[in-house]
């Protein structure tokens, strides 16, 4: 059931408008690194050579650190609430669970998804397919089984690469920071001038990276909490728990799992292609792990 139906037209749909909207969410997370990262990082190498631009360097700090807070950050989020819950609906459809009205809201507008999606088909040819999203082999349980295993799937997965991307991030930021601070010594003649000239400029940068870090691992630690639950969840399956209650299981786990998605930091997609053959396969494994042990189980 699962395998065929997650390849049915209108899923295939739903999931390139989540794409789409991840997409521009991602843009407008490029344009908040270059305001808060690049310009600052050009800002602090040019005051070091001309420091009767310390003033100016100082003011778009500040200026971007606002901008960031009050427009960037908001407009990100409501791109990946709406992108977070377009991905519920196919979820619900294709795993069989009811929608949760008091956790997701209304369902998305099909008149949006179609016309995120027409978008998304612009381009699509440069990403990755968005076909057998689940792994097949999860089509040979029982559907109140096969959910928890795809739901773990794609919890395992979410956590493993938030992880790398936030050690990657984080290691940037003190890359750059240490370098221009290296190359600060020579010129700063007081504190105050080694504040206004590199610190102030720097202060965007500093706090994005530090704010992704965060976000990311938070995000990792909410999702290896969830996995440990999916878990519990599948011994229960297999020790013969009723389909009733299993369902009713998965739809709390489901709702944690949306949460997450809403919280959950952008993740830019050159990364995603980046460990996407590496992760796929390992998942992959995992899933027909999980099924060859409910087949021994005798499900």
């Amino acid at each position: 059931m699962i395998p065929a139906k997650q390849n049915e037209d209108r899923q295939l749909q739903r999931l390139a408008a989540q794409r789409q909207l991840y997409a521009t969410a991602k843009t407008v997370f490029g344009w908040q690194i270059f305001l808060s990262g690049l310009v600052p990082v050009v800002f602090a190498i040019i005051v070091l050579s001309n420091p009767s631009l310390k003033g100016l360097a100082a003011t778009w700090g500040i200026f971007i650190i606002l901008v960031d807070i009050f427009l960037l950050t908001t407009w990100q989020k409501r791109l990946r609430d709406l992108a977070a819950r377009i991905q519920e609906v196919f979820d619900c459809d294709v795993l069989d669970l009811p929608w949760n009205e008091l956790k997701a809201g209304k369902k998305p507008e099909p008149e949006l998804i179609k016309e995120q999606s027409d978008k998304y088909a612009k381009w699509a040819a440069r990403m990755t397919p968005i076909t057998d999203w689940y792994a097949k082999s999860v089509g040979d349980l029982p559907i109140h089984i096969g959910r928890i295993a795809c739901q773990r799937s794609n919890i395992w997965w979410n956590a493993k690469q938030r992880r790398r991307y936030a050690v990657c991030v984080i290691s940037v930021v003190i890359s750059v920071v240490v370098i221009v601070f290296v190359v600060s010594i020579g010129t700063s003649t007081t504190t105050e001038d080694f504040i206004i000239k590199m610190v102030a400029p720097l202060a965007p940068l500093i706090l994005l990276g530090i704010r992704q870090y965060r976000e990311q691992m938070e995000a990792a630690t909410r999702l290896d909490s969830l996995k440990d639950h999916s878990e519990r969840l599948w011994k229960d399956a297999l020790s013969g728990k009723s389909k009733s209650k299993l369902t009713r299981e998965s739809r709390n786990l489901q709702d944690e799992i949306l949460e997450n998605r809403k919280k959950s930091p952008l993740v830019f997609d050159f990364v995603f292609q980046k460990l996407r053959q590496q992760y796929e396969e390992q998942m992959y494994f995992g899933v027909e792990e999980f099924v060859a042990e409910a087949k021994k189980k005798g499900i």
